[in-house]
């Protein structure tokens, strides 16, 4: 498999899926039967965007069209519960593996300005942004539907500003607090530890902004320490295969 590509069109997908899910895109994928599609769109032009030296290579340009428009039907047949979005993800990054598998020996072209091909080729960089977008905004999302599993009673129908920004907040100081104290000095831990610590406190009791209960998000405030954690020890260990 070219790992090389498969990071960049990780990369690609994390982008789309989370940083680029504006909440009224959110709402068009379930309101219309189109509005995945226009999901799906944003996906491809990240993919295209990003693996720019490879559309010298006209069939990699239509397998990730007919990819990206696969995702827009599996998109229509997803649930909204834990099990539908751990298999979402799985089926995405499997499909993100065969297209780098298919194309494992396609060399990208040198055509990029020589500053920005120089970040482009550097995989600790581009697995960094992975990580932090791995860290904060997916791990938001896998705790709400963990919650809507295992946790009905504490599931908020709506993110308040205070929750989405306390977790996003707390999962990425988490990473970086593990993955620069790995790379440069064990001060950084406390980073990681310290806001998680202090969002669980203050979780300690309802409060009339969020109408949170009593204590349910203390919980949430530490598996987003955890899932940062994890995922800055991996970047910052680099324990992913090299390209």
């Amino acid at each position: 498999m070219n790992t090389f590509l498969f990071y960049r069109l990780l990369l690609a997908f994390l982008i789309a899926d989370y940083l680029l899910q504006f909440d009224w895109l959110f709402r068009l994928r379930y309101e219309k039967r189109w509005g995945v599609f226009v999901h799906a769109g944003f996906h491809l032009l990240t993919t295209l965007l990003l693996c720019l030296p490879y559309l010298h290579h006209v069939w990699f340009f239509v397998a990730v069209a007919l990819l990206q428009v696969a995702h827009g039907f599996f998109d229509k047949l997803k649930k909204q519960n834990l099990w539908a979005f751990l298999g979402d993800q799985a089926f995405h990054v499997a499909t993100l593996v065969g297209l780098a598998w298919l194309f494992g020996k396609l060399d990208p072209v040198d055509w990029l300005p020589a500053w920005l091909d120089v970040l482009w080729k550097d995989d600790y960089l581009v697995n960094l942004l992975s990580g932090l977008i791995l860290a904060s905004y997916a791990g938001m999302i896998l705790v709400n539907f963990a919650n809507r599993t295992f946790r009905k009673p504490f599931v908020r129908e709506q993110f308040s500003d205070y929750y989405r920004s306390s977790c996003l907040f707390g999962g990425l100081l988490a990473f970086s607090g593990v993955e620069l104290g790995l790379q440069l000095s064990p001060w950084f831990f406390a980073a990681a530890v310290l806001p998680a610590a202090l969002f669980i406190w203050l979780a300690r009791r309802p409060t009339d902004e969020d109408g949170s209960f009593k204590g349910a998000y203390k919980l949430d405030y530490l598996w987003m320490l955890l899932w940062g954690a994890l995922w800055g020890a991996v970047v910052g260990l680099k324990l992913y295969p090299p390209s």
